[in-house]
């Protein structure tokens, strides 16, 4: 097989997989993993796909990123009908990890002014927390990230460690069959630590977010206890999230 027949072959089977290891490109490509990592630098580089750890994801399913002054305005219709959704079920004495995601602050602007336990990495968030005077908040330490204003890093992550809340609430960058997704593996680790401490895990994401992979993985889809969207998804990926275990929350329902 000439060289760019195997680039054309690889960037095929990125773009449909969505993302893949380096040993399964490998097999499928009857050559050995230095090559594969040689051809994924090239292909990378001439922006086919992008490079993750031990494999490639497709350049057509990840999630556009941006800064939280542009997420804080990015679909808010979208995000107020999930907000709506969230304290349905949610007792008012709850304990809660509270993400940095813009979908969460959503949620906390749509809460009641009640006696929980907020624990949250984000600024903002604990900015908005501190105008209800029946809730307690805890703001976890560690080093501020100025453009997205959270707080990450060793010391954020070791005390999410010391909680063990009712709930975690979050937002993701993109969520598939494959797992939950973020831009930066400074939020993500974060992120990572909330799910594996809180009880029941929530994640919140609108339909722009679903059916995509993102840089970083967070976990499995089984690690989540519900998903919480605006418009019901398609019928096979419904099928993906019972398959998981994960409950479906739809706003418009």
């Amino acid at each position: 097989m000439l060289i760019e027949e195997r680039l054309a072959k690889i960037q095929k089977i990125v773009n449909k997989q969505k993302s893949i290891s380096m040993e399964a490109l490998a097999e499928q490509v009857s050559v050995s993993k230095d090559t594969i990592r040689r051809d994924l630098i090239r292909l990378e580089k001439e922006g086919h796909l992008k490079r993750t750890h031990g494999g490639a994801i497709s350049v057509q399913s990840e999630a556009t990123i941006y800064d939280y002054a542009q997420r804080i305005v990015k679909h808010p219709k979208k995000k107020q009908a999930i907000a709506q959704k969230v304290w349905a079920n949610i007792p008012k004495q709850a304990s809660i990890f509270f993400d940095s995601s813009t979908t969460v602050e959503a949620a906390i602007r749509a809460m009641e002014n009640s006696p929980i336990h907020a624990i949250t990495n984000s600024l903002s968030h604990a900015l908005l927390l501190a105008q209800m005077d029946q809730t307690k908040i805890t703001v976890l330490p560690g080093q501020l990230h100025k453009q997205q204003l959270f707080l990450f890093g060793a010391e954020t992550v070791a005390k999410v460690g010391e909680f063990a809340p009712d709930y975690t609430l979050l937002g993701v960058f993109a969520l598939s069959e494959q797992g939950l997704f973020i831009h930066t593996e400074e939020e993500g680790q974060v992120k990572r630590r909330m799910i594996q401490q809180g009880k029941q895990v929530i994640a919140l994401a609108d339909q722009t977010k679903l059916n995509k992979t993102g840089l970083f993985k967070i976990c499995e889809l089984t690690e989540i206890d519900c998903l919480v969207t605006d418009t019901r998804p398609d019928e096979k990926f419904c099928e993906q999230l019972a398959q998981a275990g994960v409950t479906l929350i739809v706003a418009d329902e």
